[in-house]
């Protein structure tokens, strides 16, 4: 649920840039003494702070539930920490890209929760890839979600393994690519 709720809550930054765009905002931000650079990393950074904060309280919540199984330690902390950050710059900078070329806010609505509810039924989040056929196992490699709650649960769980220190790298390159293409998009913008 935390890699679920940080992918879910980054639609937040296209949001925001949608909005900003939409109502002149972006340009009255322009006008101070910030970059569209800054002004990615200002959002990003909202993100993942929403993205802390959430899965903070969904581990408060569910500390009950997990009580007797999670053994998190001071090396495997880190990993889920990580992911709730990198999926929040991936997936944050993901609905950046969309929201800077799409022209309605019903258009940027739309594709990003089609697109965000393939991401989450075809992950990992909801039940492991390990058992399913070969087909479906090959989309959910393919998906980024996978990588993020698979940190994440390793990271919770200690289960650190070596296919898990893959899967950081993986959707390190990953996020550095979306994080580009969206700064790329940021600076095209006319404004």
């Amino acid at each position: 649920m935390i890699g679920f709720n940080v992918m879910n809550s980054s639609t937040v930054a296209g949001s925001i840039v949608w909005n900003d765009k939409r109502n002149g905002m972006f340009q009255q931000i322009l006008v101070m003494p910030f970059t569209k650079i800054q002004y990615i990393f200002s959002n990003l950074v909202t993100i993942m702070l929403m993205g802390l904060t959430s899965a903070s309280l969904i581990l408060i919540i569910g500390l009950p539930t997990i009580l007797g199984s999670a053994h998190p330690t001071l090396w495997s902390i880190p990993y889920a920490l990580y992911a709730i950050i990198i999926g929040a710059i991936f997936f944050g900078s993901f609905t950046i890209i969309i929201s800077t070329r799409l022209k309605s806010s019903e258009g940027f609505n739309v594709i990003s929760n089609g697109i965000f509810l393939f991401f989450a039924f075809a992950s990992s989040t909801f039940y492991p890839a390990e058992g399913l056929s070969e087909p479906l196992r090959t989309v959910f490699y393919i998906n980024p979600l996978t990588y993020i709650v698979d940190i994440t649960r390793a990271g919770v769980y200690a289960q650190v393994s070596d296919f898990v220190n893959l899967e950081v790298i993986i959707i390190t390159v990953l996020a550095l690519i979306a994080f580009s293409v969206a700064s790329v998009s940021m600076l095209r913008i006319k404004v």
